[in-house]
């Protein structure tokens, strides 16, 4: 992922360089076949510990090496959907925070998160319905958890199972040597 971003922030210096006349060599192939994906959130979690924690049957969905996903799919209409993702980023969970700018307004709970840098729980509660989303920074590894759950819904045990969820996420990060 690191060498794909590489790639790309180096693309634009090839092409101020190709300007100045100066032969080169080869052009670079960036269309190689893609790597598989660093980490998928699914290898540490699956449908019976989220029943467990959560009270919710699920089908677990993760995707493919190259395309990991982490979405565990209701069996039953009206009830809660569990996705869990990740994303490199070389600052902290902090100053990923200020990008994404929350307002003043917003039900930001900051839970202790064992083996953890930092942890978010954001709360959004509608008449329609409850989302929440967990942030969990290990190193440059920022996982994140979401739950949507239609009206009626379960805020304190919802909350309780992204909590834990960020827990569970942070300890596989750090057994894997990933933070």
């Amino acid at each position: 992922m690191r060498r794909r971003i590489l790639a790309g922030a180096l693309l634009p210096a090839a092409f101020v360089l190709a300007g100045c006349g100066e032969d080169l060599g080869d052009k670079p192939d960036f269309s190689s076949s893609e790597e598989p994906a660093l980490w998928n959130p699914c290898d540490a979690l699956d449908a019976d510990w989220v029943e467990q924690e959560f009270g919710v049957r699920t089908t677990e969905q993760n995707g493919t090496p190259t395309q990991p996903e982490c979405r565990f799919r209701p069996d039953t209409d009206g009830d809660a959907v569990i996705t869990a993702e990740y994303l490199q980023f070389g600052g902290t969970l902090d100053e990923a925070w200020e990008q994404m700018a929350p307002g003043d307004d917003a039900d930001v709970r900051t839970p202790e998160v064992a083996g953890a840098d930092d942890a978010r729980i954001v709360v959004d509660r509608t008449r329609q319905n409850l989302s929440l989303t967990g942030f969990v920074e290990n190193g440059d590894l920022i996982q994140i958890v979401n739950v949507v759950d239609p009206a009626p819904y379960r805020a304190d045990e919802l909350q309780q199972g992204v909590r834990r969820m960020l827990e569970v996420l942070s300890e596989h990060a750090t057994d894997a040597g990933v933070s």
